[in-house]
């Protein structure tokens, strides 16, 4: 079970630094997909590794 009623149990919380210009580029991209931040981060490391199995 997680320790807060936010958490999925499959889903793993911890702190990102991320630079300010690449996080406003992925800001609007979470914007137009009506995605969190977090959600498109997400999504955009399941996409580079899926590619990366395809190769």
């Amino acid at each position: 079970m997680t320790s807060d009623k936010f958490t999925k149990e499959e889903d793993k919380r911890f702190t990102l630094r991320i630079n300010k210009k690449i996080f406003k580029l992925v800001e609007n991209e979470a914007e137009k997909e009506r995605r969190s931040v977090g959600r498109q981060i997400e999504a955009i490391l399941a996409q580079h590794f899926d590619n990366e199995n395809k190769e």
